[in-house]
């Protein structure tokens, strides 16, 4: 059964890293100018929703430049239709589109970042942790136990 749980969490691990080496891909880099009055504690917030990171003075007075790791189309339709936006430049308004020749920002983005659950880095964190612990119960099955024993005991250890 513990190497069954331990298979279990390294392909698990080894499914997550090559999803994350098969599609990473600099991020678009988009300005989004925030209505007046909006206080930083809900921009800060949105930013979150949104998954806007990098967030640093634009060209365009008032807006701000992010780079964008959510790219689905639902993702950019509530960011463009958001009350809180004013603006938002490098994004077609009409169709949700960013055009491929937008400038790239300084962040990566993968697949995760783009699937309704893994997109909180917080359960990427938990997932990573449980498949690692998996993969490690594998490991601690009665053969390797006594293969520890052994070895401690070769080497003087208590």
């Amino acid at each position: 059964m513990a190497r069954c749980v331990g298979l279990l969490g390294l392909t698990g691990l080894t499914l997550l890293g090559s999803a994350y080496w098969l599609t990473y891909e600099p991020a678009p880099r988009i300005r989004v100018l925030w209505r007046e009055g909006i206080p930083p504690l809900q921009r800060a917030t949105l930013e979150r929703k949104y998954l806007l990171v990098n967030g640093r003075d634009a060209i365009a007075e008032g807006s701000l430049a992010y780079d964008l790791l959510d790219t689905r189309l639902s993702n950019i339709k509530a960011l463009v239709d958001d009350p809180a936006v004013e603006d938002t430049n490098d994004i077609e308004r009409h169709t949700y589109v960013i055009p491929f020749d937008v400038e790239y920002g300084i962040a990566w983005m993968w697949i995760a970042h783009r699937t309704p659950l893994l997109r909180d880095a917080r359960v990427r964190r938990v997932v990573v942790a449980a498949l690692t612990m998996m993969a490690l119960a594998g490991g601690a099955s009665p053969g390797w136990r006594m293969w520890w024993r052994r070895a401690r005991r070769h080497h003087g250890g208590s």
